[in-house]
């Protein structure tokens, strides 16, 4: 009887986490044992590795960026420098002077933002239906299962029956095609991630909306889809940038000047000009940058949280 008292009082200290603070008593009376910390030279080298990658990452894109706003006597001499002597606009100027670049970014957004549209509308449904008829309905879960299979795929095998198709059927020189083809390719990876976060959520909010009235389409979109935004957002940014950078289908199906995207035009750019202004050339890397990477920091927030939640569930 008289060792209960001191069992409760360890299980106390326990409980209480006085064991994992430095100086705290132990529950067997004698000094708690001391939380061990990184030493400061390993904390040194993680900072050092990191500034390693950071600086792998980042260089290319601050040279393009700086070798944008030189001139193009400065870019070619010899030994280069990192720091320019002078800052001009002028491959800005002489890039959209044409109009055939400001073209290019419009046929690259209309495409990007059509393609991210139709796969996350496809996806939400097909996601959504797998996930909660999927234990109902055999073919529903085989379908979640073999869908990203699909995506797996590399499109340089489909390039040729596509063409053959697209050809055949008169198709050629329509950027609706490309819509077609990229929220197609990108359907599988929709339908793989939304499908982890309906069936991460709780369904008696689901019910409980349609006890109130609801039909499954207003539950989904007034219950589920407020949930699932982080996964919206991200599969929407990575299907948007897919899109905007994609050049396979893009120069095969598209050969009128006016109806090219981005990626192809800074190709027909870089065989215009012979390179013989790199400047030019980086002024337009810069541009086809931005978009993507302004998005990106806009949904920053929810990039993170979908990417962590769908890796979890």
């Amino acid at each position: 009887m008289t060792a209960a008292p001191a069992t409760l009082v360890r299980r106390l200290v326990t409980v209480a986490g006085w064991n994992d603070r430095p100086g705290a008593p132990a529950a067997s009376g004698g000094p708690g044992p001391k939380r061990r910390r990184p030493r400061g030279a390993f904390r040194l080298g993680q900072y050092a590795a990191l500034a390693v990658i950071l600086a792998m990452v980042d260089l290319p894109l601050l040279w393009m960026v700086l070798t944008s706003v030189r001139p193009d006597q400065d870019i070619v001499q010899y030994p280069p420098q990192l720091v320019p002597r002078s800052l001009t606009l002028d491959n800005f100027r002489t890039l959209f002077a044409d109009g055939a670049f400001t073209r290019y970014l419009v046929n690259s957004g209309l495409l990007a933002v059509g393609s991210t549209v139709v796969t996350l509308v496809l996806g939400v449904f097909a996601a959504y239906a797998v996930a909660r008829f999927g234990r109902r309905f055999r073919i529903a879960r085989w379908f979640g299962e073999l869908s990203l299979l699909a995506y797996l795929i590399p499109g340089i095998l489909l390039l040729v029956p596509i063409a053959q198709l697209v050809n055949g059927a008169g198709l050629a020189n329509q950027p609706p095609v490309l819509i077609v083809l990229y929220a197609a390719h990108m359907l599988p990876f929709a339908i793989w991630v939304l499908r982890s976060y309906f069936r991460g959520e709780t369904v008696d909010l689901e019910e409980a909306a349609m006890v109130d009235g609801c039909s499954r389409f207003g539950a989904l979109r007034r219950v589920v889809l407020p949930q699932a935004l982080p996964g919206l957002v991200s599969t929407g940014v990575f299907v948007f940038n897919m899109a905007w950078s994609e050049y396979m289908f893009a120069a095969t199906f598209l050969t009128e000047q006016s109806k090219l995207t981005l990626s192809v035009g800074v190709s027909n750019l870089l065989d215009e000009t012979g390179v013989n202004s790199w400047g030019l050339i980086m002024a337009a890397g810069v541009v086809t940058v931005l978009p993507p990477l302004i998005l990106y920091v806009l949904a920053q927030r929810r990039l993170v949280e979908g990417l962590g939640e769908g890796a979890v569930r």
